[in-house]
């Protein structure tokens, strides 16, 4: 039961002026959610007792800056989500002039990686006033306001995403703290990403706002850094915020807040807390509170004691308890209070090693020193496990008992340095019923012999084979694996099988294996089993003397194989073309075979090779059956048909090979080819660079064995002229199996094509009906000269005017309407004209 309340709660009534004086503390967080979206969110303590409610805010707005430039990067208005009441850490401790009530603001907000992306970073602020009119250690703390402060990194780095969400501090809590006593709270954060934190005291930020602004509202749109600080009074730093022996401290890197303060009154501190990833600032939170002292009821301090179990002498901080392994395993602790009707517990706390490792029994809590009770000493047990040892190193385990006293409970913490020995085991041991290690086996053999394993302490021992290059199924191999204690026999056998000489070497690992404490203790032997086997390669053999074989068409050709082999192994003869089927080229080959023989006979009428390049091998090969064959034995025949034969001959109608055609000219030429051998011949033709089709030019042939006939018709054309001279290759190809080359004639071309003025007309004609040289024409002026063709005829009187036009090219003019005398006439190619004159006579 709490026995020690405060006395004199008046006193300790917070005045506060009229304007609004309210501020406890707070901090911002930043929590990463999805994308690029982020819950901002402000947390304020407001003091539910003598705060003016009229100074709760329903809307705040908030800025968040560049932090390199302070350039305005939003502005986010934001409303009250929930309300609760901060803690005590003992309820019992509650006084009812001090109670602290949280609000909430958030909202969602985007922070766009086109914006957010500055190296430096970004903060975001916003500004109240004000703060208690009654804190003890700043000037004019009813006009000091507080900026609540955050900083953040860059949404991406180098092009990638940066992830980040702020600290999350640990929650305040409603406790006083009483003067010259110990005051201790964690005040650490955790943080999503993994990232380090460290913490330090700062002094807290006053910022711009003042009582000059509207009553109640003493905030504005939030300024930019840097930021006013709060003013100390005398005596007061950022080193030595609350006065005391220790002064308000805190650790760096566990975030534990102590101090022993030297007198009453109420006091704001600030703290900060930073993070770093891979050892670089990311950003900040800050977190403004204030702590309450009062002068409270003398309370003592509890008092823990240790000895090990079954010895009076009591356990000295500069001892280190020995524990034998095989003796008592337990520690004695007792602890007291001198104070009356005191409620104590006590707690064990292991350093470098695991809770899991002892078992702590008896009583740990409960009240002592009460009215008519002879109880004032509290006793709890500690036993190690049995297999628990420390390896020959010192473990630490903590004993801290604790009171109920308020504001916070005093300990007393009794460090309890031990070592424990293992406990004494004799590892296993494995052996064989033969001396020997290394066995030489061959097939049909059986290797047989007992292996034991033992264990001297009488544990379970467990015996087990294991093949170290092979597995043990896959041979036929017999080892039950077995468990008893103390000794355990098994026999090993193995049958040695053709499956077994296919390896040269076996390792085979016998273990024996106890558990001590959990943990596998063995002993092992190794034996080695080599395999021999002895077998000779058989022999292949032919009645042939010579393996490349010339052969006529239609030849026949036979060869006996054989086969020979002195172990008197299962053989088999077999045949295979090299690149064909043996079938392909009408082989045959059929064979025998036995244990220590084969035969084999091979049959060919030869053939034509010219599939083969004129050159077909066939390899015999002779396989045995045994437990480990001799690589197969072979022989190959190359054989070479010969086939006599004559070159064909190709021939034409034609006494030259070179012509000069006039355009439009008809060409027709005759081929001939012709072969003594009867062989089937083919007449073709190949243009030289141009495609014969295309060209105009048809050739017919009739294809036979030993003849073949061709007519090659063309018409010379201006394609031909426009190339100059052109080349026709008229070839003869033979099917025979060993051919000639192509047999070719080819033959030159050159088109030749008339000019205008080889077509000039009389310069005369007398249009008098009487049947002679009546019409002025051109009968044989062509349409085109290949590099001009016909576009029109016009004739001119010696004044200019046209008198006849015609766009043919028979074009005839009889000269009716006109007088006699000289005209003028302009024929038209295009490309060139030609001019004349002609004189009519009637």
């Amino acid at each position: 039961m709490l026995k020690r309340f405060l006395f004199l709660l008046a006193g300790i009534i917070l005045c506060f002026n009229a304007y609004a004086t309210h501020i406890v503390g707070g901090e911002f967080e930043l929590e990463h959610l999805q994308e690029y979206n982020y819950r901002l969110t402000l947390n304020l303590y407001f003091d539910d007792v003598n705060g003016n409610p009229g100074a709760l805010d329903q809307l705040i707005t908030v800025n968040v800056f560049e932090k390199g430039s302070n350039r305005l990067m939003l502005t986010q208005d934001m409303t009250i989500k929930s309300q609760s009441y901060v803690n005590y850490t003992n309820i019992d401790c509650a006084i009812g002039s001090l109670r602290t009530r949280k609000i909430v603001y958030y909202e969602t907000i985007n922070l766009s990686p086109r914006r957010y992306n500055h190296s430096q970073g970004y903060y975001v602020t916003w500004e109240r006033c004000c703060r208690n009119n009654t804190i003890n250690n700043i000037v004019s703390p009813g006009a000091a306001a507080q900026t609540f402060y955050m900083e953040f990194p860059p949404v991406v780095k180098n092009g990638d995403f940066f992830n980040n969400s702020s600290p999350k501090l640990f929650p305040p809590l409603n406790d006083y703290a009483c003067v010259g006593e110990l005051f201790y709270f964690d005040f650490n954060g955790t943080d999503p990403d993994g990232d380090s934190l460290v913490y330090d005291m700062v002094t807290p930020l006053n910022g711009y706002t003042s009582t000059a602004m509207p009553a109640y509202n003493y905030y504005d749109t939030p300024g930019t850094a840097p930021y006013p600080e709060i003013r100390w009074l005398s005596g007061y730093s950022e080193n030595t915020q609350i006065q005391g022996s220790p002064p308000i401290n805190i650790d760096a890197q566990t975030g534990r807040l102590i101090m022993r303060p030297q007198s009453k009154g109420l006091f704001v501190f600030g703290i900060r807390c930073q993070e770093f990833r891979n050892g670089q600032k990311i950003g900040e939170v800050r977190r403004d509170f204030q702590v309450l002292v009062l002068e409270c009821a003398t309370n003592s301090s509890p008092e823990v004691m240790a000895r090990a179990q079954g010895t009076t002498d009591l356990y000295k901080d500069t001892d280190v308890m020995r524990i034998d392994a095989t003796g008592n395993r337990c520690v004695e602790v007792m602890f007291t209070d001198v104070d009356p009707n005191e409620f104590l517990s006590l707690k064990t706390l292991p350093e470098n090693f695991s809770s899991s490792d002892y078992t702590f029994q008896g009583i740990t809590q409960g009240n002592i020193n009460q009215p008519g009770a002879a109880n004032d000493t509290l006793k709890a047990t500690i036993c190690f496990a049995e297999c628990f040892d420390t390896g020959g190193k010192v473990f630490k385990l903590n004993l801290i008992a604790q009171d109920d006293g308020c504001s916070l409970p005093r300990q007393d913490t009794l460090q309890l340095s031990f070592t424990i020995d293992p406990i004494p085991d004799t590892p296993p041991g494995v052996s064989l019923s033969t001396p020997t290690r290394v066995f030489e086996v061959t097939e049909g053999d059986v290797l047989s012999f007992d292996v034991t394993g033992f264990d001297n302490d009488g544990h379970d021992i467990t015996l087990t084979a294991t093949g170290q290059n092979f597995d043990l199924g896959s041979q036929n191999i017999i080892f039950p694996s077995q468990t008893k204690p103390g000794e355990v026999t098994s026999n090993f056998s193995w049958n040695i099988n053709c499956a077994t000489v296919q390896q040269e070497s076996y390792l085979v690992e016998f273990k024996a294996t106890s558990m001590v404490c959990g943990e596998e203790v063995s002993k092992t032997e190794l034996v080695e089993v080599r395999t021999i086997y002895n077998n000779n390669a058989p022999v292949i053999s032919t009645d042939q003397e010579i393996l490349v074989i010339e052969l006529g068409l239609d030849e026949l050709f036979e060869a006996s194989i054989f086969g020979n082999d002195t172990d008197m192994n299962g053989l088999t003869l077999s045949a295979a073309g090299e690149g064909f089927e043996l079938s392909d080229l009408g082989m045959n080959f059929t064979s025998t075979g036995s244990n220590g023989e084969a035969t084999g006979l091979f049959s060919w009428n030869a053939v034509c090779l010219a599939a083969t390049n004129g050159v077909a091998r066939v390899t015999f090969t002779l396989a045995e059956d045994a437990c480990v064959p001799s690589p197969n034995q072979a022989i190959t025949m190359e054989f070479h048909v010969k086939d006599v034969n004559d070159a064909p001959v190709i021939s034409t109608d034609q006494k030259v090979l070179t012509f000069e055609l006039d355009l439009n000219q008809p060409f027709e030429a005759k081929l001939f080819g012709e072969d003594i051998n009867l062989n089937p011949l083919n007449l073709w033709l190949e243009g030289d660079g141009f495609d014969t089709e295309a060209m105009g030019m048809t050739f017919t042939s009739t294809n036979g064995n030993g003849k073949a006939e061709g007519v090659f018709n063309w018409v010379a054309n201006c394609e031909a002229f426009q190339r100059g001279n052109i080349k026709v290759n008229f070839k003869l190809r033979e099917d025979a199996c060993s051919p000639f080359p192509d047999e070719v004639i080819t033959m030159e071309f050159k088109v030749v094509v008339p000019e205008l003025k080889d077509f000039v007309p009389a310069n005369i004609f007398t249009p008098n009906g009487d049947g002679l040289n009546d019409y002025f024409e051109i009968p044989e002026l062509p349409l085109e000269f290949c590099t001009a063709s016909f576009s029109n005829i016009t004739i001119f009187n010696r004044w200019g005017k046209e008198v006849f036009r015609s766009d043919d090219n028979k074009f005839k003019w009889d000269g009716k309407g006109v007088n006699d005398g000289v005209y003028f006439y302009v024929i038209d190619f295009r490309s060139s004209q030609y001019k004349g004159t002609v004189t009519i006579v009637h």
